[in-house]
């Protein structure tokens, strides 16, 4: 029986990456913006004063499509 539990772990982080990635992409223009990995959660995000704990928790399959996507409620 193997163990698989690397492999597991890799995509865990690999999510983690994509979504660290997102916010600095959607963020990156903002004054004093700033990103801390493996922090006091999965990563900060810190914009002016205020400081955002992020946890990043997914079983959804990432891709350019999906991370685009836009509920109907959201506008440009």
């Amino acid at each position: 029986m193997s163990d698989n539990g690397g492999a597991i772990a890799i995509k865990g982080f690999n999510y983690q990456k994509a979504a660290i990635m997102l916010v600095m992409i959607n963020n990156y223009h903002k004054q004093n913006f700033k990103v801390i990995p493996e922090s006091k959660e999965d990563f900060e995000v810190h914009v002016d004063n205020d400081i955002y704990f992020i946890q990043v928790k997914g079983t959804q399959k990432l891709s350019v499509k999906s991370l685009s996507r836009r509920t109907k409620k959201e506008t440009k």
